[in-house]
């Protein structure tokens, strides 16, 4: 076993409060809801069910009803926000884990498209066993991040000092390092990120700064504007 596989495994079994067979148990619904009060967490957005409802599409009394379940199973406990318990946050952070080594197996080992990796990503997490988790980490050199930057849960991620785009100076290079979950959920704003090469691992310099936008050039291409609801989800160093 490799040291980074190594390291991984046992940050993993530590910080383990479930096993696989309890996680199987709960509905597929509890995965969602955990995963999506687990990013909204990541992304700084304050937790309340119109909050979660809004991350996952679907209406406010669904999320409620769900909610109450989780509470029941102890899951969630609640406060002025929406709060996963020790139990909760490991089902989040499990169930996000297969979601982003996933999401690297389908984009790198498979070559599906970007705009067609999170909602394919998304049906898979569902099913994926550690047998499989453990094989599909190897293939890919036990990354620790998933394709878009963010962090791969229990991998011993060394967080880098990020600033987004929105907070860079003017006539400077960068580099992309992160894109939040946000901007991943939308197709259409994927196609626009991958066809101007904003992904991580480009160079990115900032020309100017508006009220409004924001004009950059990645891999020294030409110029081309993002409205700050981009700039401010797109993190480099």
């Amino acid at each position: 076993m490799q040291i980074d596989d190594l390291n991984s495994q046992n940050s993993l079994n530590k910080a383990q409060i479930l096993s696989y067979e309890e996680i199987e148990k709960f509905p597929k619904s509890f995965y969602t809801h955990a995963e999506a009060i687990f990013h909204l967490k990541e992304v700084g957005i304050e937790i309340k069910q119109t909050r979660v409802a809004e991350w996952l599409s679907v209406s406010r009394a669904n999320v409620s009803q769900v909610v109450g379940r989780m509470q029941n199973s102890g899951l969630i406990e609640f406060s002025d926000d929406l709060k996963l318990t020790e139990t909760g946050e490991c089902l989040a952070m499990n169930i996000s884990r297969r979601h982003r080594i996933t999401e690297r197996f389908l984009s790198e080992v498979l070559n599906l498209p970007w705009d067609q990796v999170y909602e394919e990503t998304s049906r898979w997490e569902n099913v994926l066993s550690p047998i499989t988790e453990k094989a599909m980490l190897k293939m890919l050199g036990y990354p620790k991040t998933g394709p878009f930057g963010n962090p791969i849960p229990y991998s011993n991620y060394q967080e880098k000092n990020m600033v987004s785009l929105l907070n860079v100076e003017s006539n400077k290079t960068y580099s992309i390092e992160k894109i939040t979950e946000e901007l991943k959920k939308d197709s259409s704003m994927i196609d626009f990120l991958q066809t101007h090469e904003m992904v991580p691992g480009s160079t990115i310099n900032v020309a100017d700064a508006g009220d409004y936008s924001i004009t950059i050039s990645t891999n020294k291409n030409d110029y081309f504007g993002i409205d700050q609801f981009i700039a401010k989800r797109v993190f480099v160093t």
